[in-house]
């Protein structure tokens, strides 16, 4: 999967928006809620390849770790709840975009007058 394909699956994620946040750095884009701006995601050019960091279950962080080479402990991220994974990796294309959705939905407001008004919105 490329970069720009990531980033257009990314997009069409209902309630989802990116960004690049950090000054001098054009390449790094935060995969936000629209909503909280909280990250689900964080995209980088890491050793000339491109790295995303996605949040799932502990216990999935290393299941995922252990079935993918392309899967491993989060660069700059807790370990225990972040995974980085390589774009041009084993992972499949599906399975990168179910593990996108799964960080989506984990970071996901909890706030249920937040969440009406998402789906006001949507």
């Amino acid at each position: 999967m490329t970069k720009e394909e990531y980033l257009d699956f990314c997009g069409s994620i209902a309630g989802a928006t990116y960004d690049q946040p950090f000054n001098e750095d054009f390449q790094s884009t935060a995969l936000r809620h629209w909503d909280t701006k909280k990250w689900f995601g964080l995209l980088m050019f890491h050793n000339d390849r491109w790295i995303v960091n996605l949040k799932l279950k502990p216990e999935e962080v290393l299941f995922y770790r252990d079935i993918y080479e392309g899967v491993t402990e989060a660069y700059h991220m807790n370990k225990v709840h972040w995974i980085t994974l390589y774009l041009d990796s084993d992972v499949p294309t599906e399975e990168i975009e179910d593990l996108t959705l799964r960080s989506f939905e984990l970071t996901k407001s909890k706030d249920k007058k937040k969440t009406k008004k998402r789906k006001e919105a949507l």
